[in-house]
This record gives C-alpha cells, structure tokens and sequence, in this order.
C-alpha cells in the first residue's frame, strides 16, 4: 500500500536526515528484535524525459536540441511552431526506427511476441510520418506568406 507523503516532510529530507515515511518508520520498530531492523523491499523506477536529461545533463539528450536558431530567425510563430515540431517529430521517427532495428536483431522473446511489437512499432512510425506530412503542409502554407528572404531561412531551419 503506498501512503501518501506529507507535504512538510520533503523539507526534512536531507542526504544527513532520509525521510521516513509512517509504513517504513512502523515496520522498523516492529522488528527490533535482538537488533535486527526489518525494512520492507521497495523499489522504485523513475524515467527522466529527453528534454529532462538535457537539462540535467544526462547522457542521452542528443534528440533533444536547441530551438534558438528557430526563435531567433524573425519568423512568424506559425512558421516557427512548425519547424520546431518537425524537429521533434523527426527525432521521434528516429527513435521508433532504431527501437524498430533492436527488437528487429533481438534474441529475446518468443517469436510472436516480436512479431506484435514489430507491428506495434511499425503502426507508431506509420502514425509519425503521417505527423510529419501534416507539419510539412503547414509549414509550407506558413511560408507562401513570406518574403523571399524568409523563405530561404525557413527552408534551412526545417531541413536542418
């Protein structure tokens, strides 16, 4: 069962001071018996996005980038929202690609298992190209209303 946690209890938490929740302080004196201290088997998994790894400086941000050569460019917002979200969305394809290629070498799992996330994953990359066409119509009506100027710095932010 998972209790929650009070709200003035973070600011105890100290690396001198770990915080201890009612559950685990309860079954620790439970089992004070000749010194032994029983502490439930926790587990806990945590996933940091990519834009959170960026900025914790963690090892897999490469997908994630910098947009300031978008912001910075003078275009309209719905050029650059466009630009912006086919980068994302190119990230992601590249991604789903390469988890596609991994579960593709696999040696685990039984064949059908492969064979459902195989389709599985081949049905994201199908739903993400879809993306990517719709965010290129959109960028390209964005850019019929620039100038000529413009127009060439939109089409290298959006191929780069």
């Amino acid at each position: 069962m998972i209790e929650p946690t009070a709200a003035n209890a973070a600011a105890a938490v100290s690396i001198d001071n770990p915080a201890v929740t009612p559950a685990v302080a309860a079954s620790e004196t439970a089992g004070d018996t000749a010194g032994i201290r029983a502490r439930p088997a926790s587990s806990t998994e945590i996933h940091i996005s990519a834009p959170g790894q960026a900025l914790a400086g963690g090892g897999q941000a490469p997908a994630v980038r910098d947009n300031s050569d978008v912001d910075n460019s003078g275009l309209p917002d719905q050029a650059k929202d466009a630009i912006k979200r086919l980068r994302e969305l190119r990230a992601q394809l590249e991604r789903k690609l390469q988890e596609l290629e991994a579960v593709k070498n696999a040696a685990t799992g039984t064949p059908d298992q492969k064979r459902i996330r195989i389709a599985a994953l081949q049905q994201e990359i199908a739903g993400l190209g879809a993306a990517i066409n719709s965010t290129t119509a959109t960028l390209n009506q964005a850019i019929r209303k620039l100038s000529a100027e413009q127009k060439l710095v939109a089409g290298s932010l959006a191929m780069n």
